[in-house]
């Protein structure tokens, strides 16, 4: 009787262990930067705040100026969302989904005027970042920047 107390005892341990540590093991903050830009024709442009972006934007658009327009940064629990205010009544949302890996998976929903024009689930290595093209702005169209680490 006695080994079956110290049994249960023992199992009762692990299994508040495990109800205490699992949200600690489950917590991922996500940093995440959000860099605006408007990408456009004419003049030839390359905003020197973006230099470490130059041979991505140019080898997948065929702009000739980009302008840096903002940059947010943000740290977001999983299923925490942030949002990035844009031009024209616009607003971005990011959502960190789940971490899997070496890969978190974003959400990002952009809204005109509260009303949702884009969504899309995207997946990035830690310390990487994607490029989404966005809507027409002025003379051009605004690029999104968006990189992640955990």
């Amino acid at each position: 009787m006695m080994r079956f107390k110290k049994l249960n005892i023992s199992f009762l341990l692990l299994i508040l262990m495990g109800v205490l540590a699992g949200p600690l093991w489950a917590e991922h903050n996500t940093k995440i930067v959000v860099k605006a830009v408007l990408a456009s024709q004419g003049s030839e442009y390359m905003d020197p705040r973006l230099s470490s972006l130059t041979e991505e934007l140019q080898s997948v658009f065929r702009y000739s100026s980009y302008r840096l327009l903002s940059e947010n940064r943000m740290e977001l629990a999983m299923r925490e969302t942030g949002t990035v205010s844009l031009p024209e009544d616009r607003v971005l949302k990011i959502t960190p989904l789940q971490i899997t890996g070496n890969r978190v998976e974003l959400l990002l929903v952009i809204l005109k005027k509260k009303k949702e024009v884009f969504q899309t689930v995207s997946q990035l290595l830690n310390h990487s970042s994607i490029i989404v093209g966005g809507p027409k702005y002025k003379d051009g169209y605004l690029l999104f920047n968006i990189s992640a680490s955990f």
